[in-house]
């Protein structure tokens, strides 16, 4: 509490803190003439080794029957691989199929244009070439925009940071009212940003719900977990807001000055 009333900064994780974290299939094709059904089968199938929200939103979208997984890895912050039917495949974020100089045009173009909605794009790769794109949006919590608000009268800016790409989380921000975001993050990335919003800020809280979060809420002056969050950035934590509502953030600043007033 007397670290929560210091704040001048929060940094704000998208998916399942702003956002409900519970996504959803709402788009998807097979790319570049490859089969339809084919397709479906070795993206469920990779998809449903994963705990992560947007690869489980992506098996439970597509009804198919799924293959056993060979060699299954799941690449923090990038996506999962795995070999299915004698394929290795990568089904994840863009920087892991970019670097493979896999992405034609046409397919950035499409990806652009679910980004701008506030949707994650993720593609399905093998050894050839990409097999397809599965595009997946989560909602916004009610509560999010006038969480920020809250956040901003109290004197604290706001901040968000994701593993999300950056056009998505542009979107996302702009709808709750962020004006400093940055995407693209791995779990480093995010103990870097806020040792670098500790320099330009003072004091600079977290609050998240993930396993890339932990890190970056064990460094942070006051980290906050979303209660339905996982059990690691729980445990790494400083309070937990029990209800999973971002709007429980600038609650905890307020609770934080009114009990040192108190006490003094």
């Amino acid at each position: 509490l007397e670290q929560a009333r210091l704040l001048k900064a929060v940094a704000l994780d998208k998916t399942g803190t702003l956002t409900e974290g519970k996504p959803q299939l709402v788009a998807w094709q097979a790319w570049d003439r490859a089969d339809e059904t084919t397709v479906r089968r070795l993206a469920a199938s990779l998809a449903g080794r994963s705990d992560h929200p947007v690869s489980k939103a992506i098996a439970a979208g597509l009804t198919s029957d799924v293959a056993s997984v060979d060699g299954f890895t799941a690449l923090v912050g990038r996506g999962t691989e795995g070999v299915v039917d004698g394929q290795r495949l990568v089904l994840g974020k863009h920087q892991p199929i970019e670097e493979r100089q896999q992405c034609s045009p046409a397919l950035e173009a499409t990806m652009t244009e679910h980004e701008a909605l506030g949707r994650t794009v993720s593609l399905l790769a093998n050894d050839q070439g990409v097999l397809g794109w599965f595009a997946v949006a989560d909602t916004v919590k009610a509560s999010s925009q006038q969480a920020v608000a809250h956040l901003q009268r109290l004197g604290v800016t706001p901040v968000m940071l994701t593993g999300d790409n950056a056009a998505t989380a542009r979107a996302v921000a702009a709808e709750v009212g962020i004006t400093d975001v940055r995407g693209n993050l791995l779990p480093e990335d995010k103990l870097q940003a806020i040792q670098d919003m500790q320099k330009r800020y003072g004091p600079t809280g977290m609050s998240g719900d993930g396993i890339n979060d932990a890190p970056a809420l064990a460094t942070a002056c006051g980290g906050t977990a979303i209660g339905a969050g996982t059990d690691v950035a729980i445990e790494t934590a400083d309070i937990v807001l029990v209800r999973s509502d971002p709007l429980d953030v600038p609650v905890a600043l307020r609770i934080g000055r009114g009990t040192l007033r108190k006490m003094r």
